[in-house]
């Protein structure tokens, strides 16, 4: 991840090369910069990059006339600085012991007089070397050990200099001063000096002098410390003007001989073909030696068998014929498209032996039929009566009792959710000892036979609540047969 960021940091940067640049001061008083307003009879400067804002008024420019060595605010040519650039410095804002006229300045610059033809000449390490610790004033720059120590210069020292407090006039010179942040090359400055009340003001003009070409002279110091307000800059290939309309004007990130629109057109030949080609090289390479391995590992006998089986496979596709692994995958995806949907299994209900079918199933039967006798009550159902007629009759002696009644123990271990009847006949029953015992025979005559009697046992439902309901379906018993029921019943029912 760290990889792929600083790589894309570093194509960022490659694509932003020579768009950075020195900060400067920004122009206009209300932001915090500096604003002039050029005139040559009378310059107004405000100034707010100390702690106070700074303002001059009624500053006369002065100037030159061609072919006259003297100076003077009437002249109307500006004077020229020329030379190779050898240091400079750009202000973004001034500390307080800075005042006056100095706190105007955006930038300094240290040129070593010559001609511009000789400092286009001037190879590469053959220049002056500044050695910069600070320039806090800009005309007194402190310098340590180098090829040249400016703050140290006098009469004795062989080269001439111009340590120059640069003023733009104008915008356009403002933003084209970030030029000169680029030290080593041929510049030629051209402005006008500022006229001073007092004869040896610092940085005012004075006593200097110009050449026929209007270049201005060094003194027996060998150093001239000046204020110029600039009118231009001429660089090599390039140029600085007030109107910022000149052909060749330089803008901030060009780059020297490509410009802008060259330099991104080579980044995206050079930068962006040389990596595809240098993959499709690359490609060929690895295609190259895996080709030598297979060649040492399988023999032409081997890739001669592998080329006549590429060659058959390309006959079969044209022909029409698929390769398995196809007729696999159009298998599988037929039979994903025949599968059909899964069905929804039906909600189980909350009820445990529960089922509302198998009750709705049977909505058509005959509703259950209730009957009562004494205390006991029972529900007969059609299939109850359906037994009743399929069970043959019987009689029983006085002596014997015969019975198909369940007892109620068994009757309640039935899990069936339909209720069950179940019918006995038999005689009248004598008295008991024991629910074990068999009846004994009564030393009486024996009583007339009564007529079988339907007995029905009480069923549990497991599922649902017996029905309340009662509805006789027999006429009623007569007294004796009551007794005889209750009786015979409170022997059999164990379900205390």
């Amino acid at each position: 991840m760290r990889r792929g960021a600083f790589a894309i940091a570093l194509f960022s940067l490659m694509l932003l090369a020579g768009c950075f640049g020195p900060t400067t001061a920004s122009w206009g008083a209300d932001n915090g910069g500096v604003e002039v307003d050029f005139d040559r009879a009378s310059t107004s400067i405000s100034s707010n990059l100390g702690p106070a804002e700074q303002n001059l008024d009624d500053l006369q420019a002065v100037g030159c006339s061609p072919g006259e060595q003297e100076m003077g605010t009437n002249k109307s040519m500006p004077v020229k600085f020329t030379g190779y650039l050898a240091a400079s410095q750009m202000y973004a804002s001034h500390d307080a012991t800075v005042t006056g006229i100095g706190a105007a300045v955006t930038s300094s610059v240290a040129i070593q007089s010559m001609s511009f033809n000789q400092a286009s000449d001037m190879l590469e390490g053959e220049g002056a070397r500044v050695d910069l610790k600070e320039w806090n004033d800009p005309l007194n720059p402190q310098t340590g050990a180098g090829t040249v120590d400016l703050d140290e210069i006098d009469a004795d020292e062989e080269s001439r200099w111009y340590i120059l407090g640069l003023i733009p006039t104008t915008e356009s010179v403002h933003d084209g001063m970030l030029s000169l942040g680029e030290w080593h090359q041929p510049v030629s400055v051209e402005g006008y000096l500022v006229a001073s009340n007092a004869s040896n003001a610092y940085g005012y003009h004075s006593s200097q002098t110009v050449g026929d070409d209007c270049t201005v002279l060094i003194g027996n110091q060998n150093r001239e410390q000046l204020f110029v307000m600039v009118t231009s800059i001429n660089l090599e290939g390039a140029s600085v003007s007030s109107s910022g309309d000149a052909d060749d004007e330089w803008v901030h990130g060009d780059v020297p001989i490509l410009g802008r629109t060259g330099f991104v057109l080579m980044f995206f030949i050079v930068g962006i073909g040389g990596a595809v080609a240098s993959f499709v090289l690359s490609k060929m390479f690895v295609m190259k030696g895996a080709r030598d391995t297979m060649k040492t590992l399988l023999g032409q006998v081997g890739i001669d068998n592998i080329k006549k089986v590429k060659q058959d496979v390309k006959k079969a596709k044209s022909s029409g014929m698929s390769s398995p692994t196809t007729r696999k995958q159009e298998q599988r995806s037929a039979a994903k498209k025949d599968t059909p949907a899964p069905t929804k299994t039906p909600k189980k209900s909350g009820l445990a032996g529960f089922d509302m079918d198998s009750i709705l199933s049977n909505e058509d039967d005959a509703p259950p039929i209730s009957s009562s006798s004494g205390k006991s009550s029972v529900v007969v159902t059609s299939a109850a009566q359906e037994m009743e007629q399929m069970t043959p009759p019987s009689t029983t002696t006085p002596s014997s009792v015969t019975s198909s009644q369940p007892s109620v123990w068994d009757a309640s271990k039935r899990t069936s959710s339909a209720p069950i009847s179940v019918t006995s006949t038999q005689s009248e029953p004598v008295a008991r000892e024991h629910f074990s015992s068999v009846a004994p025979t009564r030393s009486s005559a024996p009583e007339p036979k009564q007529p079988p009697k339907k007995k029905t046992v009480r069923k549990r439902r497991a599922a649902a609540k017996p029905v309340e309901e009662e509805t006789p379906a027999y006429e009623a018993p007569s007294r004796a047969e009551k007794e005889t029921f209750e009786d015979e019943e409170n022997f059999s029912d164990f379900s205390f």
